[in-house]
């Protein structure tokens, strides 16, 4: 079966997975967290510039997926320090453009490594599919924005929204360390917010890795499929520290509230860690989505 065939079927298969009502969220991730504490500090700090959240799905054997890449990374270097991305191969039904490419099963590459998660297709179908039902799509802080029908959207559009959302101000500010230690990664997170919310928050941290060489589809200046053996993949999810949609922060949210966390999770043999980062973001439930505000580091 070729890929045009599979896409279509994915198409098919996505018009009736939009229907389906949003399942409960339940968390199986293991508990990693090593300290826990809140308290309200007072007088409150002032609040930080936003920082927002580019999260970006793709696959290595999506032609187009550079591109997306490409925009995101552009939007980034436009807003210094103030652009969080994080990079999603899921697993599931965008198999076919997410899975390594393998020789012995008829295609011209074999990839080195497998960047599709769990925790990535969970997401994927928490945020939803999109209006084009394949990819690249992605969404800026998961906000429904004016006019769309859809949170993961074009790549195209990003950049416009971008813009709307730094605008934005943010309740909380997030303080972010991670270090390697032992065959470990400790991650400490302080959230401490300046203004009230009503909303249930929730705090997601991720690790992802940088500096990944392998091989992509890309495509050339005629619009032909190409092959890039040296691509460097950047931000590439490798686990959910937290759970897949984030661990509830349980207090009442004023000014001063301050939420201290520490993680440890075990570090995978695989990964480079001299180029792991930490990337945090706070943000609603799983039914409203918005992100409030995010935050990286590199894993020193």
């Amino acid at each position: 079966m070729n890929k045009s065939v599979l896409l279509a079927l994915i198409s098919f298969v996505l018009v009736f997975a939009a229907c389906e009502e949003e399942p409960p969220y339940i968390n199986f991730t293991p508990d990693r967290t090593i300290g826990d504490t809140t308290y309200v500090k007072l007088p409150a700090p002032s609040a930080e510039n936003k920082s927002i959240y580019i999260e970006e799905f793709t696959g290595v054997q999506c032609p187009n997926c550079p591109k997306a890449q490409a925009e995101a990374k552009l939007i980034s270097d436009n807003n210094p320090n103030r652009v969080v991305i994080l990079t999603m191969h899921p697993l599931g039904i965008m198999t076919p453009l997410t899975r390594p490419f393998d020789a012995s099963k008829g295609d011209k590459k074999t990839s080195k490594y497998d960047f599709r998660t769990e925790p990535g297709a969970r997401i994927f179908e928490m945020i939803g599919f999109g209006q084009t039902g394949s990819l690249p799509i992605g969404n800026v802080s998961r906000k429904l924005f004016g006019g769309e029908n859809h949170r993961n959207i074009d790549y195209q559009k990003w950049a416009a929204y971008a813009t709307q959302d730094l605008a934005e101000p943010t309740p909380v500010n997030i303080d972010l360390k991670a270090k390697n230690t032992g065959d470990s990664v400790e991650i400490e997170i302080t959230l401490t917010y300046t203004s009230a919310v009503s909303d249930s928050q929730y705090v997601s941290i991720a690790l992802a890795e940088n500096g990944i060489i392998d091989v992509q589809e890309s495509k050339d200046d005629q619009g032909a499929s190409i092959y890039e053996d040296n691509y460097v993949h950047n931000h590439v999810l490798r686990t959910m520290v937290t759970g897949y949609f984030g661990d509830f922060l349980n207090a009442s949210y004023e000014p001063g509230r301050v939420f201290y966390r520490k993680y440890r999770i075990l570090r995978n043999g695989a990964w480079n860690s001299a180029n792991l980062e930490a990337i945090a973001f706070v943000h609603l439930n799983t039914t409203k989505k918005n992100v409030l505000h995010a935050k990286s580091a590199k894993v020193q």
